[in-house]
């Protein structure tokens, strides 16, 4: 394995990407699972995404990652660079890509599960090529469908016939802890969850994996997210594991 001297810092503490044991999985054994930024403002950097694959490769796991906005401009999130690294590296190792469905249904040894968060649909379809190049399998959490306009929406059909897998990050981006803290668990439920999830099902989506906005949660907000999810993504600052 390749030496790591990169530091990241993450809510207070240092931590390596590849002494992270929580975005390491085999398959989806546990209900909330866990996931760890590739975003410029991490303070991510390549060598640490190398390591991390490098880890999941030799222990058989697959790695859990996540950005926001692909681009250059200062309110996009992350270097289109790193994402094409990431997927270069996959194949490079011989890895394999896994999606929140695929890890859903098993195991998938030696692999990244990458994601995207949010509702960049311009964004992320301007790396369709790139996906396209490195054959590249990934998941994108979907916030705010029902303010989506046409385009968007056919922007996120063809993503799923790519290959894609569609899944769910809320109705309107609220912070789960925050909100049901002000206004209680139910209400959270009611207002954020249902109205957009209703609106995928209908539209011809089946999402199966919330990932929550901002990675806020608590333990009475899982509890209730249960009957509606396989699992959710939380991030690793507010991992239980």
């Amino acid at each position: 394995m390749r030496a790591l001297a990169v530091v990241l810092l993450v809510a207070g503490c240092d931590a390596t990407l590849v002494d992270m044991d929580e975005i390491y999985t085999k398959g989806a054994p546990r209900f909330v699972m866990c996931g760890m930024a590739i975003d410029d403002k991490s303070a991510t950097s390549l060598d640490a995404i190398g390591g991390a694959l490098d880890r999941a490769q030799i222990d058989g796991t697959t790695v859990l990652l996540y950005a926001h906005k692909p681009g250059d401009l200062p309110n996009e999130t992350v270097d289109p660079a790193t994402v094409e690294l990431a997927l270069a590296g996959v194949v490079d190792r011989g890895m394999q890509f896994a999606t929140y469905a695929d890890l859903d249904a098993g195991e998938v040894p030696g692999s990244l599960a990458l994601a995207f968060d949010d509702r960049d649909l311009a964004g992320w379809t301007s790396l369709r090529p790139t996906f396209q190049h490195y054959g590249a399998r990934v998941t994108f959490f979907i916030s705010e469908y029902p303010f989506l306009d046409d385009t968007q929406k056919a922007q996120i059909r063809q993503l799923q016939m790519d290959g894609h897998d569609i899944e769910y990050h809320s109705t309107h981006h609220y912070n789960a802890e925050n909100y049901s803290n002000d206004h209680g668990v139910d209400a959270y439920i009611t207002d954020d969850i249902l109205p957009a999830l209703e609106a995928m099902r209908a539209d011809g989506y089946d999402p199966h994996i919330f990932s929550y906005p901002f990675g806020a949660r608590t333990s009475a907000t899982d509890q209730a997210l249960e009957p509606l999810f396989h699992h959710i993504r939380a991030i690793y600052s507010t991992c239980p594991y």
